[in-house]
């Protein structure tokens, strides 16, 4: 379970204005947890981020060093062409250079260079490119602040103001400008940096992300997350000479990335120069013989585990070993959460590099990837974040969500909340500077030199699942209240990689408790499908000084429910009712104020197993028209009677359907008005989901004649006419016809036929 910061109401950076708790500022944003790569907040707005092709990288770069006047030096990288750099004319002609660092190694197509217009440009001059490579000592470690530059264009007798140099892709991270000859006057305005795109998986720990490697072979280089770290000197690799890695069957290398957030991706990158290893030995550090890109968008198989497509398959090729060192693969756009890199270790029972063939080459490193690199155009497909578990001081009655949004086409917002009673708290000392420490030593230190303390909580035991999502402001709120705890959920989706929803402000709107605690459980609770069958629903409030009372139940299910009548304490209480979506609501004449025991029977037929019963405490304000609710929650609420659940359950079979009436049997579709029609009904049982349901009739040589039905649906009645009539909508001779039902759940398909009759 992630940690998440308490929050105690007295002590909220938000805004509390009466009965409402407002979310609306950057600070508020930035306590819950979220992928930092995939949404942004302006202006206490909240946003996906939008990913980018063909970017001028030096936007986003740094200058790396300066020989002489440093301080101009970032005006060649500020998109200004007003601007610029020029060294001073008293420094020595060794320190008229200039560095620009892009933070990360990334495949560049070509640099622009532009000088100032009004004065000459400079004559001679070269431009040194590196992919971050460092200088490696005699002792084979890599000396960390030097730099190997890979590549350099020299110019002389220039009189252009704008050049461009074409890189083909080639990876780079730093770029030196430097002058060859002393000139007077030339100002360098700009360097562009045409690069492939925003790397959506650069910093991916950072960025929300995480990285899995699962190897039959032991691990090198540490941790897996250099793959992402922008810097090609480390690299991530296996060791097929390790201790144990002795063949015996196929093995496997399969890196597994979690961007986070799903993203819109249409290009993967894969960086595997060896530049961190000693150049002698570089030949013992190979890629991949093959291997596949496979993707998920976070679909599960019916067994839980991730749902993987493939993007890429790379046939097996000694090349792909030592000679394909950076490659790149492009294709259709895919909404895209999580990666794979699978690919094979060894081949048939020898490990690929492990000699173990008699004669085979032998590698250090098998699987080298110096950087995992993800490019796409868009904001993200999909991006959730978590409020902190929210401290409301004492049990209040949460009764709405309200807020205030874009949402363009293509773009969509939903929430969802989670309530409950208990926490786990854990406190987290830290020093002026961050750093945490024990309780213990942040108590010795002088006051001056104490840093926060934070209280951080987790929900405990008994929080409620979270709700069904919120798509409309206003929607009441869907999880257990009253109750001192909650948390929400906000989740931004974008079918439209180009639309992106805007979250500008979040209301919770909370009350006094209708009740202190309301409980509710259902009679039978357990019935045989499809029957009409006579239910009692038992309510028991109980109520404090602090609680407001209630005149209205609302009760809500997924069945229609015809109300019988209501009792108060086993005598009948005359009550209004009327209907409302999936329910009634009951107007009572006087308001609830003491505990009570109350008894709403009414009649309804259950097709579907674990229908629930959902109640809701009411009150009316007549001063602002608005209405007050309260959950109900289950429990034991009639102490004399079993159970304590508010739902129905059917007995345990496989049927998928019950009570298939057919009427009649022969029918005559002569046009006289008497049984021109085959009736067909029949009760759906168990889909929670919708299913596929076919009802089709046949001729007895299994020759399709009509179909009636080819929908999907839930569980429910269902009724169908046959007119006699053929697809064609011709007469069907007299005969025998066979009516053909398949209804297909998710573990079984079902079927079920019947002879019918027709004459004229």
């Amino acid at each position: 379970m992630a940690r998440v910061l308490l929050l105690l109401v007295p002590l909220l950076t938000t805004a509390l204005v009466a009965e409402q708790l407002v979310f609306s500022r950057a600070d508020d944003w930035t306590q819950w947890t979220h992928p930092a790569g995939a949404l942004q907040v302006e202006d206490g707005r909240l946003s996906p981020r939008f990913f980018r092709k063909q970017i001028n990288a030096s936007l986003q770069a740094t200058i790396r060093a300066a020989g002489t006047n440093a301080n101009a030096a970032a005006a060649i990288i500020d998109g200004d062409a007003q601007t610029g750099w020029s060294p001073d004319p008293d420094a020595p002609l060794e320190r008229w250079w200039v560095e620009i660092d892009l933070g990360q190694v990334l495949p560049i197509q070509r640099l622009s260079i532009h000088f100032d217009e009004n004065v000459d440009p400079f004559a001679f001059f070269k431009v040194s490119l590196s992919d971050g490579e460092r200088f490696i000592n005699n002792a084979n470690v890599v000396v960390d602040g030097t730099l190997l530059y890979n590549d350099t264009k020299l110019f002389s007798f220039n009189e252009q103001h704008r050049l461009q140099i074409d890189l083909d892709e080639a990876p780079i991270r730093v770029i030196r400008f430097e002058v060859s000859r002393r000139q007077a006057g030339p100002i360098l305005s700009e360097i562009g940096v045409e690069a492939y795109g925003d790397n959506i998986a650069f910093d991916l720990l950072q960025r929300g992300g995480n990285v899995d490697v699962e190897a039959a072979v032991v691990a090198l280089a540490g941790t897996p997350i250099v793959m992402f770290d922008g810097d090609l000197v480390t690299a991530w690799r296996v060791n097929p000479l390790a201790k144990g890695s002795t063949g015996g069957g196929e093995t496997f290398g399969d890196y597994r990335i979690d961007l986070g957030a799903s993203y819109w991706i249409d290009t993967i990158w894969l960086l595997g120069d060896p530049i961190g290893i000693p150049p002698r030995v570089r030949h013992n550090y190979a890629n991949f013989l093959s291997y596949q890109l496979l993707y998920s968008d976070g679909s599960r198989a019916p067994d839980g585990t991730l749902s993987w497509n493939q993007l890429v398959t790379v046939p097996s090729d000694p090349r792909n070993l030592l000679d394909r060192r950076n490659v790149h693969h492009q294709f259709a756009p895919v909404a895209a959460r999580y990666l794979r890199l699978f690919y094979p270790t060894s081949q048939g029972e020898a490990i690929i590099g492990g000699g173990i063939d008699g004669g085979g080459a032998r590698y250090d490193g098998l699987g080298l990837v110096g950087e995992f690199q993800v490019y796409g155009q868009g904001h993200p497909q999909r991006a959730v974040l978590q409020s902190p578990v929210i401290d409301l001081g004492t049990d209040w009655n949460i009764t709405a969500l309200q807020w205030q949004a874009q949402t363009p086409p293509g773009s969509t917002i939903r929430f969802r909340s989670r309530s409950g009673n208990e926490v786990v708290e854990e406190i987290h000392y830290f020093d002026k500077n961050g750093k945490e420490l024990t309780q213990r030593r942040w108590e010795k230190l002088i006051k001056s030199f104490r840093g926060p303390v934070e209280s951080i909580l987790t929900p405990g035991a008994e929080w409620s699942p979270w709700s069904e999502s919120y798509t409309r402001p206003g929607t009441p709120f869907g999880s257990p209240s009253p109750r001192r705890y909650f948390q929400l959920e906000a989740e931004f989706t974008a079918t439209d990689p180009m639309a992106a929803a805007i979250l500008e402000a979040l209301t919770v709107e909370y009350t006094r408790p209708l009740a202190s605690q309301a409980l509710g459980e259902i009679a039978p609770q357990q019935v045989q499908p499809g029957l009409n069958q006579t239910f009692s629903y038992f309510l028991r409030p109980s109520f404090t000084s602090q609680s407001l009372n209630f005149d209205q139940i609302a009760l809500r299910s997924s069945v229609p429910m015809d109300f019988r009548d209501l009792l108060v304490d086993g005598n009948l209480l005359a009550a209004d009712h009327q209907p409302i979506d999936r329910g009634f609501r009951l107007q009572l004449a006087e308001p609830i104020t003491r505990e009570s025991l109350l008894e709403l029977r009414f009649d309804a037929v259950v097709l579907q197993n674990n229908t629930r019963f959902l109640a809701t405490l009411e009150r009316a304000q007549q001063s602002t028209g608005d209405t007050l609710r309260q959950q109900v929650d289950p429990g034991d609420a009639a102490f004399d009677l079993e159970g304590t659940d508010d739902v129905v359950s059917l007995p345990i079979t496989d049927n998928l359907f019950a009570h298939l009436h057919l009427q009649p049997r022969l029918f005559t579709p002569n046009g006289d008005s008497r049984n021109d029609h085959l009736s067909i009904s029949v009760d759906i049982l168990k889909l929670r989901t919708e299913r596929p349901i076919r009802a089709r009739i046949y001729d007895l040589q299994g020759r399709l004649i009509r179909q009636l039905s080819d929908t999907e649906g839930r569980a429910g009645h269902r009724a169908w006419q046959w007119d006699g009539r053929d697809q064609q909508d011709r007469a069907v001779p007299p005969g025998l016809y066979l009516f053909h039902l398949e209804i297909k759940g998710d573990a079984q398909t079902q079927t079920i036929t019947r002879t019918v009759g027709l004459s004229y």
